[in-house]
């Protein structure tokens, strides 16, 4: 997601996340089991909130899992009545308990759709929301087959995958503004405190049909690839869902210590949409043309520094005019370590994902990080990544 701003509530739990302290557990996808508690609030009108205690820190405040696998933070400031300890186990709801819960984030008359392992909630055509389904399970199934054949088993989501599609861009963005500002440029985003991805119907067919009319597929896919922005369009809803299937099925660990390069350049690297493929989806591995193009241009200027700067500094992404050429060089390093160091990548991403929230690495711990699976000789990965680039055709 790029080029947006934070509310303040997101923005405590992912600084949360972000503070040194003591995290009592964390890592639910690997097994290990959370205090199960119920934390009961001094305003009687603000219900008591179940789920597992992730993080508890003095000046902090908490960090709570939710049966629905939303991460909920408390301030330390809140006013608690008192948090009792439950003996069982938080059992996760089922797809239909989440269904019935998100479908009032939707406006009235929304309907789901349950597939293996996403949970799609939707106010459009039904028919565009199972072409959605479809192009997220094609993406889940073909990335856990693509890093078990790195070596790398990925796990089933331990809750279901949410996906909201709104009907037009204005309710989109409506429903964005809870999240973040900036929704009116984008097309799909991806939240690691909700776990919900959100997009809406990009052929804009629905509010030109009669009421009741069927939409066939045919129809709807030429409205979708024929638009200038299909690509993109196309490219971003992908971008997303990988981030979702990433921080869900054990590639990443949700607001833990993951570098924006890293996280972007997996999503990029994924995202490659195919407007002459009905499911809408190149598959895993193919040449991103779009930051290829980035990069590119990038490689003109690149000052000497670029590699160090993306490893440490995630200012680059977030900066007008810095965050095309990170998106482009991200995508390119892992394309890059992918292809030629695919073992040492592996080992990185284990390495990462099994530190806990709370525990984020500065620029020089960062560095060794990287040099410790990839190598010491950081210019001459360098040379290699540039020369490799270079090579390539659009």
């Amino acid at each position: 997601m790029r080029q947006v701003q934070v509310p303040a509530s997101i923005q405590f739990a992912i600084a949360f996340a972000l503070v040194t302290f003591h995290a009592i557990a964390y890592q639910p996808s690997y097994g290990q089991e959370l205090k199960h508690i119920e934390i009961v609030f001094e305003d009687t009108e603000q219900a008591p909130l179940r789920g597992e205690l992730v993080i508890e820190h003095p000046s902090q405040g908490m960090l709570v899992q939710s049966s629905d696998g939303q991460l909920v933070a408390i301030p330390p400031k809140r006013s608690i009545s008192k948090i009792v300890s439950i003996d069982e186990p938080m059992e996760p709801m089922n797809p239909s308990e989440i269904a019935a819960n998100t479908l009032g984030l939707l406006p009235q008359g929304a309907k789901s759709i349950t597939t293996e392992h996403f949970v799609i909630c939707y106010d459009t055509s039904e028919t565009y929301a199972r072409w959605n389904a479809n192009l997220y399970e094609k993406m889940y199934k073909g990335m856990v087959r693509f890093w078990k054949e790195k070596g790398l088993d990925l796990q089933p989501p331990r809750f279901p995958l949410v996906a909201l599609i709104f009907k037009d861009k204005d309710s989109y963005v409506e429903y964005s503004k809870r999240d973040f500002q900036g929704g009116e440029h984008t097309f799909g985003y991806y939240t690691q405190t909700t776990n919900r991805l959100a997009t809406f119907d990009l052929t804009g067919i629905e509010g030109v049909l009669p009421p009741g009319a069927k939409v066939q597929r045919e129809e709807l896919l030429g409205e979708i690839f024929s638009r200038p922005q299909a690509e993109r369009q196309i490219a971003t809803i992908l971008h997303e869902a990988c981030h979702q299937i990433a921080f869900n099925a054990g590639l990443q660990t949700r607001l833990g210590d993951n570098p924006l390069w890293l996280s972007e350049g997996i999503a990029t690297f994924f995202e490659s949409a195919d407007t002459r493929s009905s499911t809408g989806w190149a598959g895993t591995g193919r040449i991103n043309t779009y930051n290829l193009q980035q990069l590119l241009v990038h490689l003109r200027i690149r000052p000497e520094d670029s590699l160090v700067s993306l490893l440490t500094q995630d200012e680059r992404f977030r900066k007008g005019d810095t965050s095309a050429a990170a998106y482009g060089e991200s995508w390119g390093l892992t394309y890059f370590l992918i292809k030629k160091k695919p073992k040492e990548f592996v080992a990185y991403l284990k390495k990462l994902r099994q530190r806990k929230p709370g525990n984020p690495s500065d620029a020089k711990q960062r560095l060794e990080d990287f040099q410790e699976c990839f190598g010491q000789d950081l210019a001459k990965i360098d040379k290699d990544f540039e020369r490799m680039i270079s090579g390539l055709r659009l």
